[in-house]
Formats: structure tokens, C-alpha cells, sequence
């Protein structure tokens, strides 16, 4: 059945069972098969029809056709019925073998029922040919022309992999169904995603043992977040295959959405049977087009049928798993359909140490300073430290992987961003009207909820950043700071929007969110002279109710806060001016030499006093204590007077009031 001979002499004794030798069509026949006597197997030309009805067997040097060998072990690999392997093999013998398809060519010239000849030969009725399966995978086509003439050949699925190169797929199955997926992480490495990863294994499990349709797992987020990299993870977490559908047209060039599209149906239907593996449709962009959604929900420039997309999302039959690099114009009936929606984000500042050492290892290479402080200031710059590290290698420069990472990370952010190493800070030099100290340890050794709130309010300069700071790094959060000019916007319900991103964001990352200046937008309801200025506020207001994290407010000027944020905020801080004691330690800290007893008549300088100082000194160099002294005494001069009242009434602090460090 493997030779080309084969299914010529089985088509030719099919044909001359209808056609007697006095006929048109038997004569046509004869002379066919006169002219190809010794490669059809005859010892000689002179052919008669009884012998094309007879035996049929094999020419003396007749060799299998690789073609039909390729078909053949692909009807293998899909556990194909007789019949199902005979249909493919004709198929691919007409298309492919020459006397076959010199055969083919004379039986359409003379206008022969091409299907009835086919249903001869394979066993299988008409009705039977049209629903078999190797006509539902799209390996073999059935097509009727306008003149209704039945044709059949090979589908581009089936013809790309019968002119694939040697060695080019593990597996037929591999090259039907799409490039298999190779993972290089563990569930480990992604840990801000870790419970979700969980829960997608859990499903996967289920879905594979049950035999479930219909699962669907979509994992979105920003281009550069790893997306692809865990749905590899699942499936190796699994043990089970997992298939990248789609990825290139028939020719190996970029497919269009109908390519894409009769990819994953053939994928589909390819693994109906086989049962344990798992697909990736990877940028399912291309599946929906560039779709919008209206604000009264109706859907511009949508691509092809949301029907069809609705029922490929409810009858899959094998595992799909689908990434987005942006879901908000994606049709919430179509959303509805998934199983589970992972959002994957870039890596938390906590998160990024982990990410460069483990890139590190696997490049062997040792992280940059700068890009480490790259890093601790834009977590994204983590995820780009692979690509930065093999550019650099290129360049012959080792030490460049920073600049390769932030050219690109300033193209994603629009803006440069520039690494930023920490500056030590001792966090005992805080001042303010509670025992911050105790305060802070004790939020950092709850093992139960995180949702509590903080707002420190006081003078400038009183250290109200480097106190969330300095709680943030106890906590072991990320910390998330947002500005007034961050949020706020000239257009009415973009603030409101910024608002619930915020805190959205901070969720997704397990980070702690931190608003400056916050009475700008909890400014007092009672003042207010336009609608927009109270929703902001009763939009703030809500969120900080129902946020299951540490969240953090500071300001200046708390007498213009809204009365009924007082408690929303579980703790209220007010920052103080430093003391004798934190002045002297403060003046080390900065200054690397120790006080002059000058300094002890300076009442009411703040760490912000000593921070403009120490930075005037990075451009006129190191001078003596007593200039020291005297400009810290004009830093203190030129603070503007802020009102003292709260605008909360008394409060009670955490701990007891400080007293002076001796």
C-alpha cells in the first residue's frame, strides 16, 4: 500500500470495472497504461483490460513512495481505522505519486465520479467520506467546484508537514499540532503568582483526569511579564506536553487570523483522541482583532463570528491556555467563558533580587550594581536582565547590561529612568508623637490580616516618606508611592479611575500603597464647589474600607482633610520635630563627625534640614561645624509656618508619647 504502483493499479482496475476497453474512457485508459507497463508492474506493454482488472502486483524495483510512508506513519501516530488510512494514502497518492496523479489528471479530464472511484477504494460511502476524519482534521480536502464536480487534496496542514525537513519535528504529532513548548522555570520562580499557579494546576488536573471540555486559562499582563514563560511552567509542573498553536502560516511566514484559527481547530481535533496534552494559543489579540469596547458595550472592528469564538471556548476538548497582553476591549461574554484569568504583573521590588540571581545562574553572569539599583527603583527592569546581559555580552561589554536595560525600559515606561542606590537611612531617628518603633513591629508580626491604615501628618522635612519607607521594609512589601500629580486629572472620572488603579495594582503585587499629599484628595466635602471634588473623595474613601493591605497617607497640612477620613485611618502619626538627642544623632548620620554643642540651641530642626544641608555640601565641599551649625539655623528659618490644629480632634496614640533620647 506504500508504493505509488499501488494505488495506481487499484485506481486504474477501479476505473476499468465501469469502462469497457471499446469505450472512450476504456481506451484513454489502455493507452495510459501502456505508456507506464514496466513502472506499473507489467512485463510489457501489451495490455489488455482483464489484466488491469486482475492481481495486482508490485514492478520488480518498485520502491515506497516517501510520501506515502510520511502519510502512512501519521495514520500511525492519529490510531487512524482501514478505511480512514485508505482515504489518506489515495489522497496523498494522487497529490504526491506520479502515476497516481498522472492517473488522476486523465480520470478528471474525462470527467469520472471521482468520489464513487474514492468510496471504492476505501470502503467508505460518500455520506461516510465527508464526515471522516481525516476530512474534519484538514488533512485531506473535499471540495465541490462551481460546476458541482467533486475534487479532492491535501489541506496546507498536512502538506507542511510532508514537506518538512528531516528531524525538523520530535514528533508528527508535534508537526501537525504545533511546536511543543519548553519550559526553563519552576512554579518557584514566579512567587507573586504562586497561589494562582496553584489553583491553574489544580484545575489542569482535574480537567485531564475528567476528561472536562471547555477549560480555558488566560493569563494577561503587560508584553514582557513572563506570560508564556508560565503557561510552559503548568505544563511541565503537569508532565504533559504542551503545544504553541499557530505560530507561522503554511509557509512559514506570518499567519493571518484565519491561519491561527484552522491551526487550533486542527490542534483540537487532532488531540480529541489522543488525550493528555495541552495547547498555547499564544497573543489571542489575533483571534479577536483590534476590537473595542464602547461605553454603552458594543463592540467596534471586530474580526470573525463572536458565536464561533463563544462555542471554541465551550467545546475545546483538550486544555487551552491563552495569553493577552491587554483584555480591556475583550467582549465580557467572551471573558465569562474562561475557567480562571491570571493577571501577571512585573516583579515587585521584593520580588526582583530573586529574578536577577536566578537569571545570573542561568546565564552565569553576576548582576550589575547599577542595574540591581535599576531594579529596586523599576521592578520591570528585572525581567529584561536575560536579554540586557546577552546584548551586552555582544557589545564586548559585560558592564553594560544597565544601559541595554534601560534603553528599553524607558522606551516601555515612555520616559528615562535612571538607577537610584538607596541611601542608608537609621529609622531611630524618626521623631513623632508615638513609639514608632513599637509601633511598627508590632504591625510587621501580625500573621493575620494586613489591612490597616496609617496617616502621618506634620511639618516638612518630619520624615513622614522615611517612616513608610523604613515600615515597608520591615513588612517585606514592595512599596507603591503615589503623588497627588500621579492620580489627579483634568478630566472628569479620570481621577476616580487612577484612584482604583492604585489601589488595584497594589493588590495584584502584594505591595504597600502609599499616597503623598494626600489632602489633595481627601480634601474637606464641606469646601467643595464642584461634584467631581466630592466623588474623588468618596471614591478614596471606599477603597481605603474594603483594601486587604497595609495602606499609608501623608500630608502637610491636615487641617484640610475631611472629617470622616479620621476613621478610615486605623493609625494617626504626627511627625515631630527632632529632639536634642535624634538632632545630635542626626547631625552624625549626615555629617560623619559629632555634634557641636552649638547645635543643642537649634530647637525644631527636622531630618528634612539636615538633608538640604548635607546635599549643598555635594557642591560647595566640607566645611567646619560652626558653618554646619548656622546653615542648619537658616535651613530651619526659611520653613513657611503651617497651622497646628489636626482637623481630627484628640486622638490616641499607639504607644506612649516619645520623651527625649538621652
Amino acid at each position: 500500500m506504500l508504493h505509488d504502483s499501488h494505488w495506481a493499479r487499484a485506481l486504474a482496475r477501479a476505473v476499468a470495472a465501469d469502462h469497457p476497453g471499446k469505450t472512450k474512457t476504456g481506451r484513454a485508459l489502455l493507452g495510459w497504461a501502456r505508456a507506464r507497463a514496466a513502472a506499473l508492474g507489467f512485463e510489457n506493454n501489451i495490455i489488455a483490460r482483464a489484466a488491469l482488472l486482475g492481481p495486482i502486483t508490485p514492478a520488480p524495483d518498485a520502491r515506497e513512495d516517501e510520501s506515502l510512508l510520511q502519510a502512512n506513519r501519521l495514520a500511525d501516530a492519529l490510531d487512524l481505522a482501514a478505511e480512514e488510512r485508505a482515504l489518506l494514502l489515495l489522497v496523498t497518492a494522487m497529490e504526491r505519486a506520479q502515476l497516481t496523479r498522472s492517473l488522476a489528471k486523465l480520470i478528471d479530464a474525462e470527467v469520472l465520479d471521482i468520489e464513487a472511484l474514492v468510496g471504492a477504494l476505501t470502503g467508505l460511502a460518500p455520506h461516510a467520506i465527508r464526515t471522516a476524519e481525516v476530512v474534519r482534521l484538514d488533512l485531506v480536502g473535499r471540495w465541490t467546484s462551481k460546476e458541482g464536480k467533486v475534487e479532492f487534496g491535501l489541506c496546507w496542514s498536512f502538506e507542511r508537514l510532508l514537506d518538512a525537513k528531516a528531524g525538523q519535528h520530535d514528533s508528527l504529532i508535534d508537526g501537525l499540532v504545533g511546536r511543543r513548548q519548553v519550559a526553563r522555570h519552576a512554579i518557584a520562580d514566579f512567587p507573586a503568582h504562586q497561589g494562582d499557579a496553584e489553583l491553574a494546576l489544580a484545575l489542569l488536573r482535574g480537567a485531564m483526569t475528567s476528561g472536562a471540555r471547555g477549560i480555558n486559562i488566560l493569563i494577561h499582563g503587560p508584553p514582557g511579564t513572563g506570560k508564556t514563560e508560565l503557561a510552559r511552567t503548568l505544563a511541565a509542573a503537569l508532565g504533559e506536553p504542551l503545544h504553541g498553536v499557530g505560530e507561522a502560516d503554511s509557509d512559514g511566514d506570518e499567519p493571518s487570523r484565519f491561519d491561527r484559527v484552522a491551526a487550533l481547530r486542527l490542534a483540537l481535533r487532532t488531540l480529541e483522541r489522543r488525550g493528555r496534552a495541552l495547547l498555547l494559543f499564544d497573543e489571542m489579540e489575533d483571534l479577536l482583532g483590534s476590537a473595542q469596547v464602547e461605553p454603552d458595550g458594543r463592540i467596534r472592528n471586530r474580526q470573525g463570528s463572536k458565536l464561533f469564538v463563544n462555542r471554541l471556548l465551550e467545546d475545546n476538548v483538550v486544555p487551552v491556555i491563552w495569553t493577552s497582553n491587554c483584555i480591556a476591549d475583550i467582549d465580557p461574554a467572551i471573558l465569562r467563558r474562561f475557567s480562571l484569568s491570571i493577571r501577571m504583573d512585573f516583579p515587585g521590588i521584593a520580588h526582583s533580587p530573586a529574578m536577577l540571581d536566578r537569571v545570573s545562574r542561568e546565564e552565569q553572569v553576576a548582576v550589575d550594581p547599577a542595574l540591581a539599583a535599576l531594579a529596586a527603583h523599576a521592578p520591570e527592569a528585572a525581567s529584561l536582565f536575560r536579554i540586557a546581559t546577552r546584548a551586552a555580552a555582544l557589545a564586548g561589554d559585560a558592564e553594560s547590561a544597565n544601559r541595554f536595560a534601560g534603553s528599553i525600559l524607558g522606551a516601555m515606561r515612555g520616559e528615562t529612568v535612571e538607577p537610584r542606590t538607596s541611601r542608608a537611612f537609621d529609622a531611630t531617628l524618626l521623631a513623632a508623637d508615638t513609639d514608632l518603633r513599637a509601633l511598627f513591629a508590632s504591625l510587621a508580626s501580625q500573621d493575620g490580616p494586613a489591612d490597616f491604615s496609617l496617616l502621618l501628618t506634620g511639618e516638612p522635612g518630619t520624615g513622614k516618606t522615611e517612616a513608610v519607607q523604613a515600615l515597608a521594609r520591615q513588612l517585606g512589601r514592595p512599596l507603591h508611592i503615589k503623588r497627588a500629580s500621579d492620580l489627579m486629572s483634568k478630566w472628569v472620572g479620570e481621577t476616580e479611575k487612577a484612584i482604583a488603579r492604585a489601589f488595584a495594582e497594589a493588590r495584584r503585587q502584594g505591595a504597600m500603597l502609599f499616597f503623598d499629599e494626600v489632602d489633595s484628595l481627601l480634601a474637606d466635602r464641606h469646601t467643595a464647589s464642584q461634584s467631581w471634588e466630592i466623588s474623588q473623595v468618596n471614591e478614596l474613601l471606599t477603597w481605603m474600607e474594603d483594601h486587604p493591605l497595609p495602606f499609608a497617607a501623608a500630608t502637610n497640612h491636615a487641617a484640610k482633610l475631611d472629617p470622616a477620613s479620621a476613621r478610615r485611618f486605623v493609625f494617626k502619626v504626627e511627625m515631630r520635630a527632632l529632639d536634642v538627642a535624634r538632632a545630635r544623632r542626626a547631625f552624625a548620620h549626615f555629617f560623619g563627625s559629632e555634634a557641636p554643642a552649638a547645635l543643642d540651641a537649634l530647637v525644631g530642626l527636622t531630618l528634612g534640614d539636615f538633608a538640604v544641608v548635607a546635599r549643598q555640601l555635594r557642591f560647595t565641599g566640607v566645611i567646619d561645624d560652626r558653618a554646619l551649625v548656622d546653615r542648619l539655623r537658616r535651613e530651619r528659618a526659611a520653613r513657611p509656618a503651617l497651622p497646628q490644629p489636626m482637623g481630627f480632634g484628640s486622638h490616641v496614640p499607639f504607644g506612649r508619647e516619645e520623651t527625649p533620647v538621652a
